[in-house]
């Protein structure tokens, strides 16, 4: 037989008002207690009618997961799918449900954000994807309604970002291939609006002028994130550039990366006997890639787990808005080749 409500109340030494109101997220009900009584109800296997539920509940938070450009992409890309299961295991922890929205630039210009929260109820949000340019980025500054932004950095009292120092994880990265000799770097760029390239664009810079080197628009190759356009480009690259113009790609991320191996391969060559090329993301499906690649690994399901831990103490008073960064690992795989001084 289930548990019921009066099992849980029993077990946790509190009335069964008590146990209601603290599954409902009632804020008279101390943060401590609240998550005792969660715990013991999950122990219990205690689930709560979710009609009950909404009838019961004066006011139904509904906590939104806001993804931008997520059809845009043309390959699966675990990155979004690392990231929405460490949400969702908060989630699960806490008895919270988490509703999904797909959203482009395209429909933030068609419906605004707060137009967005209003119809579907939404309390707080977590928003990964957005652009610097987008509108969304603007409308956060403006709104009072607790948000979580992963990555792209929205400056105002309600909303805090969850992410990584990009520019020293790039910064060491780029050094990692000048450690090992390689002098004539070719960046894939990611996104140019994306707050993360810029990022990672300075720590290569930093990078390149510590050591002596530049960093010039040529040796550039400018993507959208896609892997065909990172095959697509470092094929154009070689078209106008001698073979011994380069020795590695210092790509922005995993799927860049990726796109780059193809292209290299496609013309015959070895990685690393002939070109290094290193990632950023720390992507499974880097692990299956021959060879494996070099990489930072951002561990995604921790950032996706943090930020709806923050916008869940957001939205209860516990923290303020505010910055959290992750720390980072550089992973070293068998996908770059150690050259000798020149």
């Amino acid at each position: 037989m289930p548990a019921t409500i009066r099992d849980v109340a029993k077990a946790a030494g509190v009335t069964i008002g008590t146990v209601s109101r603290a599954l409902n997220n009632y804020a008279d009900v101390n943060y401590h207690t609240r998550e005792r009584i969660r715990r013991i109800a999950q122990e219990l296997g205690y689930r709560p009618n979710q009609m009950a539920r909404s009838l019961s509940s004066k006011h139904v938070k509904n906590i939104a997961l806001i993804l931008s450009g997520f059809l845009e992409d043309t390959m699966l890309n675990d990155f979004e799918t690392m990231l929405m299961k460490g949400i969702y295991q908060f989630a699960s922890e806490h008895g919270i449900d988490i509703a999904m929205y797909v959203i482009n630039s395209k429909t933030q210009r068609e419906k605004s954000y707060e137009q967005l929260c209003y119809e579907h109820n939404i309390a707080g949000a977590i928003l990964f994807g957005l652009k610097t340019n987008d509108p969304y980025c603007a409308a956060l500054s403006a709104s009072h309604r607790p948000c979580v932004t992963i990555d792209t950095e929205v400056r105002s009292p309600c909303t805090s970002n969850v992410t990584l120092d990009d520019v020293a994880a790039f910064d060491e990265l780029t050094q990692y291939l000048i450690d090992r000799g390689h002098r004539k770097i070719v960046l894939v760029h990611g996104r140019k609006n994306a707050m993360v390239s810029m990022e990672r664009l300075a720590g290569a810079h930093q990078a390149f002028v510590r050591n002596g080197l530049t960093l010039t628009h040529d040796a550039i190759i400018y993507t959208n994130f896609l892997r065909e356009e990172a095959a697509a480009g470092v094929d154009a690259y070689f078209r106008t550039h001698d073979p011994d113009s380069v020795t590695a790609f210092l790509c922005m991320s995993d799927m860049l990366a990726i796109g780059a191996m193809e292209a290299v391969k496609s013309m015959g060559c070895r990685v690393p006997a002939d070109y290094s090329i290193v990632g950023y993301d720390g992507l499974e499906v880097t692990n299956y890639t021959d060879p494996k690649i070099t990489t930072v690994d951002q561990n995604i399901k921790k950032k996706g787990y943090e930020a709806a831990r923050l916008l869940y103490d957001m939205l209860h008073g516990i923290r303020p808005a505010q910055k959290l960064v992750l720390p980072h690992t550089l992973v070293e795989r068998g996908s770059v080749q150690t050259l000798g001084s020149e």
